[in-house]
């Protein structure tokens, strides 16, 4: 981890997202028979792996793809795309397999410590919407796929980051509006 990858401790990551792709077909439709593993394929065309030492699950659709959700630092994601596929490789379900994530989304909250007349802040921040009638928080729009919403409590939620990086540089864009 370099000194970059620090993250802010005003920043808390809430999930992670992250896909890999395991390259050969699943036999999803035998999941229910062994622990760790489930489907219900009448409601969704997929299949699930949680064990216990899982923060979070990763969803296993029939083409390989697989997709973590429910983790706190891109790390464990990673981990547990490689459980997910130690499990099914143990269940002889695929066969040897190189897990390769992909992360695609940070959620991570955040606190400014005073109140925010949002009004105010959407007419002078650029790239920023605000509808109370809609949302009850502004929405601006950072870099690349990096949203943040901002809330009148001066709490916050950044989406859409890729590294932790790009949630330090967001936290630090929506502080520079806020004491302009």
């Amino acid at each position: 981890m370099q000194v970059l990858d620090v993250l802010r401790k005003e920043i808390s990551i809430q999930n992670v997202v992250c896909t890999a792709d395991l390259k050969q077909p699943v036999d999803i439709a035998s999941f229910n028979e062994f622990k760790h593993l489930s489907s219900n394929l009448d409601l969704y065309r997929c299949g699930y792996v949680k064990d216990n030492k899982m923060t979070g699950r990763v969803t296993v659709f029939a083409s390989g793809k697989l997709i973590s959700v429910g983790t706190r630092y891109p790390e464990q994601a990673y981990e547990e795309l490689q459980r997910a596929g130690d499990i099914l490789k143990k269940y002889k379900l695929i066969r040897s397999f190189k897990v390769t994530p992909k992360l695609q989304n940070i959620v991570a909250r955040f606190d400014l410590g005073k109140k925010i007349a949002l009004e105010e802040l959407a007419r002078t921040m650029p790239k920023s919407m605000y509808e109370p009638e809609q949302f009850p928080g502004l929405i601006f729009r950072i870099q690349d796929s990096c949203v943040a919403l901002i809330f009148a409590s001066g709490k916050g939620v950044l989406v859409g980051a890729k590294t932790i990086s790009e949630l330090n540089q967001g936290l630090f864009e929506v502080e520079k509006w806020i004491n302009y």
